[in-house]
C-alpha cells in the first residue's frame, strides 16, 4: 500500500536531511507519495503578498532535486505553500490532520548544550502538540545509508501505536529488520514484563505482515533510559529509532530541562531518524 508522507520544508536547508532519509530508507521510493509543505511565517521578511510565491519556488527546487536524485516520478510528489495565519506549528498540525498523512517529517539541525535550553524550533514545538499522526525527525544522515529500526517499548497505548506505525511502514519493505528494545531499571523487576511487551509488540507487527524472522528482542538494564537507548542505537547502527509518547502539557520544569525520554532523544540522537507516535 502506498504511503503518503508530509515533508515540511523551510529555507534553512534541513529538508535535504528528510529527502535523503526517504531516498535511502525506502527500497523503492516510488511506493511513497510525498507532499512537500511550506508555511511562510506571518509577518516575516518575505512580506504577506509574495511569501507563498517564494515558498512555492523553494518547493519546486526541492521537488526537482528529489526527482533528480531518486527513482521517484514527478506525479508522486505534490507541493503546497501557504502563508501562516496562526503560527507555523499550528498550520502543520492542521494540514497533518486534514491530509491524513502516514507521517509528518522534519529536518532538524544538531543542537549544542546551551542551545538545548532555548530550543524554539518548529520541530521542538511540534513534539508538544496534540496530534494523531506520527512525527519523524531527520538530522544530518550518514554518508553510508543505514538499515533497520530500533523499536523502543514501554507500557501503554503510545508504545502500541508506534509499533503499529513501524509495522505498517515496513510491511511492504523487507529490507529492514526490527529490534524490540526494553530498558529495565532493575534486575528483579520487569523480567516478566519484558516478555509481555515483546509478545504484544510481535502480535501488532505480525498483524501488519511482518515476518517473525525479521524481529529480534533486546533487553538492556540501566537507570537512565535515554542513555541506554542512545547506546543501543549507536551500537546497532540503526536507520531509525522509534518510540511512543504520551500527550501532556509542558510543566514549568520542562520549559527549561527535558524530562521525557522522547524529548531527550529529539535533542541528543545522532545518526538515526527519530520516529515518535503520540
Amino acid at each position: 500500500m502506498e504511503k503518503h508522507l508530509l515533508v515540511c520544508v523551510c529555507d534553512d536547508g534541513t529538508v535535504s536531511y528528510s529527502v535523503r532519509f526517504i531516498r535511502d530508507f525506502f527500497n523503492s521510493p516510488c511506493d511513497v507519495r510525498l507532499t512537500l509543505f511550506h508555511v511562510a511565517p506571518h509577518g516575516g521578511s518575505w512580506g504577506v503578498h509574495n511569501s507563498a510565491q517564494k515558498g512555492r519556488k523553494l518547493l519546486e527546487k526541492v521537488k526537482d532535486d528529489f526527482i533528480a536524485n531518486s527513482f521517484c516520478k514527478e506525479n508522486k510528489i505534490d507541493i503546497k505553500s501557504i502563508s501562516s495565519r496562526g503560527g507555523v506549528a499550528r498550520e502543520i498540525v492542521q494540514e497533518g490532520h486534514k491530509g491524513m498523512y502516514d507521517a509528518v517529517i522534519f529536518g532538524r539541525q544538531a543542537t549544542f548544550m546551551f542551545e538545548e535550553l532555548f530550543d524554539y524550533s518548529v520541530a521542538h514545538r511540534m513534539i508538544w502538540e496534540d496530534v494523531t499522526f506520527p512525527l519523524w525527525f531527520c538530522k544530518c544522515p550518514q554518508e553510508i545509508p543505514k538499515k533497520n529500526v530500533l523499536l523502543c517499548l514501554g507500557d501503554g497505548e503510545p508504545s502500541q501505536r508506534i509499533t503499529d506505525h513501524v509495522g505498517y511502514l515496513l510491511s511492504d519493505d523487507s529490507v529492514h529488520d526490527i529490534t524490540l528494545l526494553h530498558v529495565q531499571k532493575s534486575k528483579e523487576a520487569k523480567a516478566e514484563n519484558s516478555k509481555k511487551l515483546f509478545a504484544v509488540a510481535r502480535e501488532h507487527l505480525e498483524a501488519n505482515g511482518i515476518e517473525d524472522s525479521r524481529i529480534t528482542d533486546c533487553v538492556v538494564e540501566g537507570a537512565n533510559v535515554t542513555k541506554a537507548i542512545l547506546a543501543e542505537a549507536a551500537k546497532g547502527h540503526y536507520a531509525v529509532v522509534a518510540i511512543g509518547r504520551d500527550f501532556h502539557d509542558k510543566t514549568a520544569k520542562e520549559k527549561m530541562l527535558p524530562e521525557s525520554v522522547s524529548v531527550k532523544l529529539l535533542r541528543k540522537l545522532e545518526g538515526a531518524t527519530l520516529w515518535i507516535s503520540k
